[in-house]
């Protein structure tokens, strides 16, 4: 059965920015904590609100259970509160008054540390030499995107989880006008050579965000981990499947908090034709190639010689290491398909019996 990993990221305490080392703490059905090493432990979720100290439940302690719950743990992964303090910061055109009157409201509500999702403390006093954490009783959690890693690709490229593939839809907006341009895939590939980590993540090189848009790289399906970009085959190997306008202009904001089932209807749709190029119109052989890339480490592992269809395809999907790093003009892509092609022929035919498009997915997929 899938297997979900919720992402949250750690606030520190009196601070609306980030920092690039923040603690990631991720939360599964039965634990929460972190490969990092400031906190580089887990804790029963079950009974996370229990007063652990330096990792014990002491033997008089009862145990406190009900914070295992998918409303609270859901709710702290998109805690973007805090994030309207900094965009209306950005917002030029909003009256002077305005601004200052929402600015103060948003400031008071930061300071008292309600823009954020508090969590108790298992780590309390757990390692407290290297863990900053340690001395303090509450967590204070927000989005898990709010370090740019919009893609939650952090957690499963430890080296103890064996992942061999995975699928990363960007629906993020980040050129001006809302289109993603690689900045997720940029960020944990520094956070993994900055070494914030216990555990070293294995990920792989990608081009900077200029080259993603003059390359086309956030137009179509690549591939990253595997051809002349890379001279090992340690680690998952990433299908970037950034949002594209293959049947509607889907680049909608997060603060867009209201859709006609028009819209709604035309995203899930434009969701479907990322993941699967259209039901295989744009390129016949897109359901072999993600095959090859979901086998690429078992061949690997196995030193079995990929078919031609794999060698083809990697040959074409690969980063190849190439880089345009000049400022792209505005990012303004017109629809891929065309109107007929995107309409009722995308669910009819179903090519791809193996992916779901929606408007995030990852797959997860232990050696063979």
């Amino acid at each position: 059965m899938p297997m979900p990993i919720v992402v949250a990221i750690e606030r520190p305490s009196g601070q609306a920015l980030i920092w690039e080392n923040s603690t990631i703490i991720e939360f599964t059905p039965w634990e929460m904590g972190s490969y990092d090493q400031p906190n580089a432990a887990f804790a029963p979720l079950r009974h996370v609100g229990s007063n652990f100290t330096n990792g014990v439940l002491p033997p008089e302690a009862e145990c406190i259970a009900g914070l295992d719950n998918a409303g609270f743990v859901v709710g702290t992964s998109s805690s973007l509160f805090n994030q309207a303090f900094l965009q209306i910061q950005k917002n030029a055109d909003a009256p002077g008054f305005f601004l200052r009157a929402i600015n103060k409201t948003l400031a008071r509500i930061g300071q008292q540390g309600n823009d954020v999702a508090l969590w108790p403390n298992p780590f309390h006093g757990y390692n407290a030499s290297s863990n900053r954490n340690a001395d303090r009783l509450m967590l204070s959690l927000v989005d898990g995107g709010e370090d740019l890693q919009n893609i939650p690709l952090h957690p499963l490229t430890s080296p103890l989880r064996q992942v061999d593939v995975i699928l990363a839809v960007d629906s993020s907006a980040d050129t001006p006008t809302a289109w993603p341009n690689g900045t997720a895939l940029v960020a944990t590939s520094k956070r993994s050579v900055n070494g914030f980590s216990a555990n070293n993540h294995e990920f792989p090189a990608v081009p900077d965000q200029n080259s993603f848009i003059n390359l086309g790289l956030n137009r179509r399906p690549t591939f990253f981990g595997c051809g002349a970009n890379t001279t090992t085959m340690d680690g998952p190997l990433i299908v970037y499947l950034p949002n594209a306008p293959y049947s509607f202009l889907s680049n909608v904001s997060t603060f867009d908090l209201e859709y006609t089932d028009e819209e709604r209807d035309s995203i899930i749709r434009n969701g479907y034709n990322v993941v699967t190029m259209g039901n295989a119109s744009v390129d016949a052989q897109w359901p072999a190639c993600l095959g090859c890339a979901i086998l690429a480490r078992s061949l690997s592992r196995t030193k079995t010689e990929p078919p031609p269809v794999c060698v083809d395809c990697f040959k074409r999907y690969c980063w190849d290491g190439t880089v345009n790093s000049t400022t792209p003009p505005v990012y303004e892509p017109a629809e891929i398909l065309a109107p007929a092609s995107a309409g009722d022929r995308t669910f009819t035919t179903p090519a791809l019996l193996y992916v779901v498009g929606v408007t995030c997915l990852f797959m997860i997929l232990a050696p063979l």
